[in-house]
This record gives C-alpha cells, structure tokens and sequence, in this order.
C-alpha cells in the first residue's frame, strides 16, 4: 500500500521539478526584443521637441529640401501619436551619383552605389532606434501606367518601420546621419516618401516571439521524452 502511493508523489515531485528554463528564456528574451521594438517608453514628440530637434540640424538652411517639404514634416512630427508607422519609398537613381562641390568617394560613381554608401549608414543607425527594413524590391518593368503617365517612374521600392516618430527625429538630426546625407542626395533622382499606418506585412513584433515560445515548446518536449534511468 505505502509504495503504492509513494509512486505517484514521486512522479508528481518529478513533473514538478522537472527544469522550466526554456519557457523563461522565452519570456525573457521576447520582453528584451519588445522593449527594442515596440515605443513602451517613449512620449509623442511636443512643438518644441520638434523645433529644438530641426533647430540643431539646421533644417530651415538648407536648401535641399524646399519649403513645402520642410512644412509637411513639421506638421508629420507635430501630430505625433506616439505609434510605430512605415515609410514608403518610391526611388529612381541617377546614372551617375552627383556630390556637391563635386566631391569624391572611392569607389562610388553610380547612384546605385551612393545609394549603398548611405545605406550603410543608416541601417546601423535604425536598429538602434528599434527600426528597420520590412520590404525592399527592385522593379521588374513599367505596366499599366497609360492613364497616369510618369508615374512609374520608380526602379525600387523600400518599406522602413520606424518605432516611432521620436525615433526618426532623433536619426536624421544625429551627427552620424547627417554625415551620410550626401550619399543620399548624389544618389537620387527622384524619391517620394510617405509615412503610412496599418501596413499589411509579416511584422516581427509577433513572429519572433512566437518563434522563442515555439522553441521552447519544441525544447521541453524533447526533454520530456527521454527515457528516464
């Protein structure tokens, strides 16, 4: 009778100890990634964030972006909601990258290759900001554009999510993107960019998370099945 029911006390005492550290480590390591990831800890940027961030830029004296774009981005930054959004770019290099002052970058002649230079320096500089490219394509061929001629004139396509708009302020007045600026706008012919909410697109917030747990799941099984000595 006694051993008849110490069996059983002891497999419960065995499940019960039984090690839960991949379950842990899950959840540990999906918090540390939504903490890079998600704007937990940020504020909607206010007017005078905005102005002292331009400010330090010197974004009003420069004449690479007219007065009509410098409007539209302080109104973007302004209505700052605090939520992560995606930037659309629609780009159309140059055959040849064109500096200003006629400046000089080994290795780089085309506007493909400036384009890389200043990629280069931008993706470090959106990790950090738990930012980073969800889609990026090269156009196949120009189609159905009989109606609104000139409007395919891209040749490549890049989606960016960006944390927030904090986090895009803060980039593009760092001192390390501003530095890579030129690389930009030697590379481009055209570009037109637009912020856009709700973008459909296999988001990282829920697929790397899904991945650890899955992992996990996946770990204690295997463990559980061992032949027990």
């Amino acid at each position: 009778m006694t051993a008849s029911i110490a069996a059983p006390n002891a497999l419960g005492k065995q499940a019960f100890t039984r090690p839960q550290w991949p379950w842990w480590s899950a959840l540990i390591l999906s918090l540390v990634f939504l903490a890079w990831h998600q704007p937990w800890f940020a504020k909607p940027l206010s007017g005078a964030e905005v102005e002292a961030a331009l400010a330090r830029a010197n974004i009003d004296k420069t004449d690479r972006v007219s007065e009509a774009e410098k409007v539209r981005l302080r109104a973007f930054l302004a209505n700052d909601d605090g939520r992560p959004f995606y930037n659309i770019n629609l780009m159309l290099y140059r055959d040849k990258a064109q500096y200003r002052d006629a400046a000089k970058y080994p290795g780089i002649v085309t506007g493909a290759q400036a384009a890389q230079a200043y990629g280069d320096v931008v993706l470090p500089l959106l990790l950090q900001r738990g930012s980073y490219p969800v889609f990026v394509s090269s156009k196949i061929t120009n189609m159905l554009e009989e109606s609104a001629p000139g409007a395919d004139f891209f040749q490549e396509i890049a989606v960016v999510r960006y944390r927030s708009r904090r986090d895009m302020l803060d980039m593009v007045t760092s001192p390390q993107y501003l530095a890579g600026v030129p690389h930009k706008f030697a590379s481009l012919e055209k570009n037109i960019a637009v912020p856009a909410m709700g973008f459909v697109a296999l988001d990282a917030t829920l697929v790397v998370p899904l991945l650890l747990f899955g992992l996990a799941a996946l770990l204690v099984t295997l463990r559980s099945s061992r032949p027990t000595t």
